[in-house]
């Protein structure tokens, strides 16, 4: 097992951009995850965008980058990774704020643009899910976009990823690994007037099975 954890840290390592590769939030799905976020955030004229669960600011690293003219803020409940977002973002001009997501500190309809990725999964309960996906939901504008992933409970070999994690990625031995079922999560949102503008697959195979979804939702 330690040649295969071995394995597993320098497939990590070598698939995590420059910069980012001793980070909890690096690796080849995170990065395409937040990518595609990236390119589903354009588009808007001077908005303000909110990205709960920030970590280290990786995502809004990039973000200041590319996404020109939008008012940055990021929200983490961790300290510690919250302290490295504010290491790589110090002079970016990103606001950052340490809070739960299912308390968000916003008015209602205060963001054009709220951001939630590669952070569903590590939840200790569907419950929480649900409340934090309410909360965002809350503090977006109508009219207005919530972008999102969800690990994919209908694919098989994701299931046996996770169950098996423990015992080659010691960064996620105390997490709980939760995937969602896309149906559910969908016919929630539609339920309460939500509206799936787009919907994104990651990995193989490219389709309603693969093991992540990002979806775009006009609130």
């Amino acid at each position: 097992m330690k040649i295969v954890r071995n394995f597993y840290y320098w497939l990590h390592k070598k698939t995590s951009l420059p910069g980012e590769e001793r980070e909890y939030s690096s690796g080849f799905w995170q990065y395409k995850v937040r990518d595609i976020a990236l390119e589903l955030s354009e588009g808007l004229s001077f908005p303000k965008l909110l990205e709960v669960g920030c970590g280290e600011g990786l995502f809004l690293n990039r973000a200041k980058k590319e996404l020109k003219n939008y008012e940055l803020i990021g929200l983490d409940i961790w300290e510690d990774i919250l302290l490295k977002a504010k290491t790589r973002l110090h002079d970016k001009g990103v606001n950052l704020i340490q809070a739960n997501a299912c308390f968000l500190p916003f008015k209602d309809d205060s963001f054009d643009v709220v951001v939630c990725i590669n952070v569903f999964f590590n939840l200790p309960s569907e419950e929480i899910f649900y409340q934090s996906l309410s909360e965002i939901l809350r503090v977006c504008k109508k009219e207005k976009f919530i972008i999102f992933d969800i690990r994919n409970k209908l694919n098989p070999l994701l299931y046996i990823k996770y169950k098996l994690a423990k015992y080659y990625d010691e960064t996620v031995k105390n997490l709980p690994l939760r995937t969602y079922s896309p149906q559910k999560v969908i016919s929630y949102l539609e339920e309460r007037g939500h509206k799936i503008i787009e919907k994104r697959y990651i990995g193989f195979p490219d389709n309603k099975f693969s093991p992540i979804i990002i979806l775009k939702v006009k609130k």
